[in-house]
């Protein structure tokens, strides 16, 4: 009898602990839906205008509606009214383009851009590309893609056109100011275009041999590319260096703070802070390189390259020279929507080594020297007869 007894109390406890425990969920689930339900009724309320306009679109509109469009051009519209000039929104075809040409072998014409006064302004021609080989030049303006305005379709828009398959032809209407060309309009084949991002050389002078190195964007793998050509100069004992980071848009964090690790002895590098307050701190190593640096910038050097030259600065590692840079101060994450489209969003903001911002205030020279537009068609020569910066960084190095 005991036994039975003792059996019967552990299945009353049993049914009492599941009863407890079903009552628990159930209201931790109406607690969660209806905080759900709460949060959806705000939103509904704070974009009625919108959910009205969809209404009428919808019911009232006499043409065909193509639902995918509406979808998507409401999404770029939302990111349009962000403000943020770096965070945009890709249609799945112009993702997928997108995604394929990042890094330093893409498909397309072989040209960096930025938004222009009424088109697209082409920051840089990569060598032995298609743009290269029509005679694109570097400041060009771009204000017809196929033959519609820029201004009309919008930067994104175009700059989607530009992007297209291999073996396909672009139509491009441009503008040279600076020689006064006026309009000419050309045809480029897109194809795959391969580039150097690390170029490196010794700079030859009476008194002494400067190590050189061109740093044309942060995406892989410059950071390997970059620490070996540095070990070559160190080998070839040059007595300082010079890293020219002009009209680099940037690329991946890692590959800059290895590059940085490299260089600068231990501390801190950069600190990322993200929208929900965590915080993440990049540091360096013990081991660095102690030789006299000279880092040259531009407006066109922006995000990872500003960066580069303000930890070294900030290490009084480096002396900058050239012109005030462009000024990004936040990172962008890629978000791929289940309709194959894409966001590239600014999800976090950095700061320097002594906790600075650049964003829209960013970096000026130690030593300024400004290039007219026709100087700058030298940047990245190589050669201190024909660009005055890289003289001037060399004049320091050597005093």
């Amino acid at each position: 009898m005991k036994k039975r007894v003792n059996v019967i109390t552990v299945a009353v406890l049993m049914a009492l602990t599941g009863l407890v425990t079903f009552v628990i969920t159930s209201y931790g689930v109406r607690f969660n839906l209806n905080q759900q339900l709460e949060i959806f009724s705000r939103q509904r309320q704070e974009w009625a205008p919108f959910y009205a306009a969809l209404d009428d679109i919808q019911g009232r509109y006499i043409g065909d509606l193509n639902t995918d469009k509406l979808m998507q051009g409401a999404i770029d519209g939302m990111v349009r009214g962000i403000g943020d000039r770096w965070s945009h929104y890709f249609d799945p075809d112009a993702f997928r383009l997108h995604l394929e040409s990042q890094g330093n072998q893409s498909i397309g014409i072989g040209v960096t851009v930025e938004p222009g006064e009424g088109g697209i302004r082409i920051v840089e021609v990569i060598p032995g590309s298609p743009a290269a080989e029509a005679g694109l030049l570097k400041d060009d303006l771009i204000t017809h893609v196929n033959g519609l305005s820029v201004a009309e379709t919008g930067y994104d828009a175009a700059v989607d056109a530009v992007r297209g398959e291999e073996f396909t032809v672009v139509a491009l209407t441009l503008e040279r100011s600076s020689e006064g060309e006026g309009s000419f309009t050309v045809d480029i084949m897109r194809r795959t275009v391969l580039r150097e991002p690390v170029l490196s050389r010794v700079l030859e002078t009476p008194d002494g041999r400067i190590g050189y190195i061109r740093i044309t964007n942060f995406d892989d793998p410059v950071d390997s590319e970059c620490i070996d050509k540095l070990n070559e100069l160190l080998l070839d004992n040059v007595a300082g260096l010079i890293f020219d980071v002009r009209d680099n848009p940037g690329g991946k964090l890692p590959v800059l703070e290895r590059i940085l690790d490299y260089l600068l002895p231990a501390g801190d590098l950069i600190t990322l802070r993200y929208k929900d307050g965590r915080i993440d701190v990049r540091v360096s190593g013990p081991e660095c390189v102690e030789l006299p640096i000279a880092v040259m910038i531009d407006r066109d050097s922006v995000s990872a390259a500003e960066f580069f030259a303000a930890c070294l600065r900030e290490y009084d590692w480096a002396v900058l020279v050239g012109e005030k840079t462009g000024g990004k101060g936040y990172a962008q994450e890629y978000f791929r929507l289940s309709d194959g489209s894409g966001l590239y969003l600014s999800t976090s903001e950095y700061f320097t080594s002594k906790g600075l911002s650049l964003a829209g205030a960013g970096l000026t020279p130690d030593v300024e020297a400004v290039l007219s537009e026709d100087e700058r068609r030298h940047i990245g020569s190589g050669d201190p007869a024909l660009d005055r910066q890289l003289a001037k960084a060399l004049e320091i190095l050597l005093r």
